[in-house]
C-alpha cells in the first residue's frame, strides 16, 4: 500500500532504491567496488539496477539490487541489506549461483568465465564479530590455498571496528551510519547524488510506490509468467509436432516480461507491472502499448 506522505529528506544511501539509483552511475559504482574489494577495475561495461536473473525453468528466479560487469568479464552483484536476517548467508549463496549461471548462459565455456562476486553492504553486523568486512573466498580447509575459481562472497559491516581497510573505506562506513559525516571526496560525490535524487519529482513518485516487498513479489510473479510461457510452449510444440515449440515459447515469454518490466520500471510504473501479471487482458494491453510482441 502506498503511503500518503513520505519524508524524503530522511531517505539515505541505505534505502535500497536510492542505493540502486545512485550506483547506476558507472564511475560511482566502480569506485564502490574498488574500495570494498581493494582492487582496480579497468572499466565497467554494464550496470543495471533491479536486474532479473533466472536459473532455469525449475528454479526460482531472483531480482538483485545492482548487477555489474567489468571490461574483464567479471560480474558483481551488490546488495544493500538493512536488516541482518538469519538467512543472509543462504541468500548470498543463491545470488552467487544466479550470477554464475547468467555468465555461462552467454555461451562462455567454464574456463572462460570471469569472476563472480556477491557483495552485501549491511547496516548492521551480520555475524556479530565486529569486523568491517567479512570475505568468504573458497579455500581448501587442509592447505589454506584458494580454490582459484574466481568466486567470492563479501559482507560489509557499517558498524564494524576491526580491520585496517583504509581511510576511504572507513569514511564510507561512517557515511552509511550517519549521512551527515562527509570525510572523503568519494563520499561527497555519493551524497551529492543522493540529494539530487531526493529532490527529483520523478524519482519521488517512483519511491512512493516502491517497497522492499516488491522484490520477492516481482520475482515470484515473473516466475509464474515464465511457467505460463513454458505451458504455452508445450502446447505449441504438440500442435506443431515440434519439440522446439516448447523452448521457443518459454524464451519468448521470458523476453516479453523482462522487456515490459524494464520499460515500466524506467517510467516509475512498477505497480502496473505487478497488477498486470495477474490480469491477462491488462498484460496484453501493456505489451501492445510498448510494442512488445
Amino acid at each position: 500500500m502506498v503511503r500518503d506522505a513520505m519524508d524524503f529528506d530522511s531517505i539515505t544511501i541505505t534505502d535500497d532504491l536510492m542505493f540502486g539509483t545512485v550506483f547506476q552511475d558507472p564511475e560511482l559504482c566502480r569506485g564502490l567496488i574498488e574500495m570494498i574489494l581493494g582492487i582496480e577495475v579497468r572499466e565497467l561495461e554494464f550496470v543495471q539496477r533491479q536486474a532479473w536473473l533466472d536459473a532455469g525453468p525449475l528454479s526460482r528466479a531472483g531480482i538483485v539490487d545492482l548487477l555489474v560487469r567489468d571490461a574483464d568479464g567479471n560480474e558483481y552483484d551488490i546488495e544493500m541489506q538493512n536488516v541482518a536476517t538469519p538467512d543472509i548467508v543462504f541468500r548470498a549463496r543463491r545470488y552467487l549461483s544466479l550470477v554464475d549461471l547468467s555468465m555461462l548462459d552467454r555461451g562462455q565455456r567454464f574456463e572462460e568465465a570471469g569472476g563472480a562476486v556477491v557483495i552485501f553492504i549491511c547496516a548492521n553486523d551480520p555475524f556479530g564479530d565486529g569486523w568491517k568486512r567479512y570475505e568468504y573466498p573458497r579455500r581448501c580447509s587442509e592447505t589454506g590455498r584458494p580454490l582459484g575459481d574466481r568466486t567470492n562472497i563479501v559482507f560489509v559491516n557499517a558498524k564494524g571496528t576491526k580491520g585496517e581497510l583504509g581511510d576511504g573505506f572507513d569514511a564510507f562506513l561512517q557515511y552509511l551510519s550517519n549521512d551527515t559525516v562527509i570525510r572523503s571526496d568519494y563520499v561527497r560525490r555519493v551524497n551529492d547524488a543522493v540529494q539530487t535524487y531526493r529532490d527529483d519529482p520523478q524519482w519521488r513518485r517512483f519511491r512512493m510506490i516502491w517497497s522492499e516487498k516488491y522484490r520477492d513479489e516481482i520475482a515470484d510473479a515473473m516466475q509464474a509468467g515464465r511457467e505460463e510461457g513454458e505451458r504455452r510452449g508445450r502446447q505449441e510444440g504438440r500442435e506443431e509436432g515440434l519439440e522446439e515449440g516448447r523452448d521457443e515459447g518459454v524464451k519468448r515469454r521470458d523476453a516479453q516480461l523482462a522487456r515490459l518490466a524494464h520499460e515500466l520500471d524506467s517510467r516509475g510504473r512498477t505497480a502496473e507491472f505487478m497488477s498486470a501479471l495477474g490480469d491477462g487482458e491488462k498484460l496484453d494491453h501493456l505489451l501492445d502499448e510498448f510494442g512488445i510482441r
